[in-house]
């Protein structure tokens, strides 16, 4: 297995001096941490902070910094187990080819029953790093963890007891709802809410229309907050014409060579989740192939249907622009080639090979002057569906797919 950690990761190449200047203070942060790790490491293997100090590392370091212990004591773990556990991964932070918020994440998922395989794994985890989100690194991590980890560890799935949900109110008279949810239960409320969230927007979007804008359409955290009451109150049935079954759905992504299911954000599904989602009706069933490209259809319709937006997520993950963490369900289904209503004119058709998600922010980038985007075909997976954007500067920034981005290699 080679060794990628001493390849330095290249400064991105920013014309503007500010994107420059932070772009630098990013890499000398993540120098500074390794050495802050290899310092407390020895400050905690010779006991000089109880010496001169009277306290242990992790609270003379909370101490000194003006942090919280619990703060305190995660930095000194990670410091002493990158050091003693996975040197390579310290080497990684110096050449700033990860972070410390990857080094946290890696400690974390490296008990003891599985740390020394998870060690060896370094060098294609940090290469990931380069190129998946924050977000898609952890549930690669966490994925790869629970595979190490299948004879041991503690499952919540498998323990009801794991869900919780506190409802309390605060000091100013606010009502505040917490909860913690696993395996079928997080399924039935995660699908229910998020369907009757969807239904109210699109009413609060009527609404909007018909009194020319009087009527604003709220954010989606409001939205879900108004859905949670009204579904208690119908218990998602319909009482009238007016207030319509919801009807949730749940997309399972099946990998046959493993035997392993997860949901759209790469949560693994036990059969207990499974045989409900099944039972319950909620599961729509289709093709994927190995690139996850799916569904097409002609382009008598200007927007992407139901299906499609769902086979969107499915290839997609979410925003295809790099780096950006957008979920699905908050991108706009962009026609690479611009739609038009004449049936004689071939561009711009509603098919999966012309579209990809983008979050209004990115949507409207990709609308600015001197913004270019198009399909492009990895020779080495010429059935992929990537596109790519030209900038005004003259760079090329090529589409992610949940959350990783795809480089072509001689790029």
């Amino acid at each position: 297995m080679a060794d990628t950690t001493n390849t330095p990761n290249p400064e991105p190449a920013f014309n503007d001096p500010a994107l420059q200047q932070v772009a630098a203070w990013a890499t000398e942060q993540a120098q500074r941490d390794a050495a802050r790790a290899r310092l407390i490491a020895d400050i905690n293997r010779r006991q000089i902070s109880e010496r001169e100090a009277g306290h242990k590392t992790p609270g003379w370091y909370a101490a000194t910094t003006h942090t919280s212990l619990a703060h305190a004591n995660t930095v000194v773990t990670t410091s002493i187990r990158l050091v003693h556990e996975f040197p390579a991964l310290l080497e990684a932070l110096e050449h700033a080819r990860i972070t410390w918020q990857h080094a946290e994440a890696f400690v974390r998922a490296a008990n003891p029953r599985i740390a020394h395989l998870l060690a060896e794994l370094t060098p294609e985890l940090v290469d990931l790093a380069q190129v998946a989100t924050f977000r898609r690194w952890t549930r690669e991590l966490r994925g790869i963890a629970n595979q190490l980890d299948q004879d041991g560890g503690y499952n919540p799935n498998n323990d009801p007891a794991a869900n919780r949900l506190y409802i309390g109110t605060l000091d100013d008279g606010t009502t505040e709802i917490r909860a913690t949810l696993h395996g079928e239960l997080a399924l039935i409320v995660k699908s229910v809410l998020t369907a009757h969230t969807d239904h109210l927007r699109r009413r609060y979007q009527t609404d909007h229309d018909t009194t020319n804008g009087d009527i604003d359409i709220p954010d989606t955290a409001q939205l879900a907050a108004e859905a949670l009451p009204d579904l208690l109150d119908t218990r998602t049935t319909a009482d009238n014409t007016d207030r319509p079954v919801i009807e949730p759905e749940v997309v399972v992504l099946y990998n046959p060579d493993t035997d392993t299911a997860t949901d759209t954000d790469g949560n693994s599904l036990d059969p207990t989740a499974i045989r409900w989602v099944l039972a319950a009706g909620f599961i729509r069933l289709f093709e994927i192939t190995e690139d996850r490209d799916v569904l097409r259809m002609g382009k008598l319709n200007r927007y992407a249907n139901t299906h499609q937006r769902k086979a969107l997520l499915v290839r997609d993950g979410g925003c295809i622009f790099p780096g950006c963490t957008r979920h699905a369900n908050r991108c706009d289904a962009h026609h690479v080639d611009h739609h038009t209503p004449d049936p004689n004119d071939p561009s711009g058709p509603t098919d999966i090979e012309n579209l990809g998600l983008l979050c209004r922010h990115h949507h409207r980038i990709t609308h600015r002057p001197g913004w270019l985007m198009e399909r492009w075909t990895d020779p080495n997976s010429p059935t992929a569906i990537l596109f790519r954007w030209r900038t005004p500067t003259g760079r090329t920034i090529y589409s992610q797919r949940h959350g990783v981005t795809w480089i072509p290699k001689a790029a």
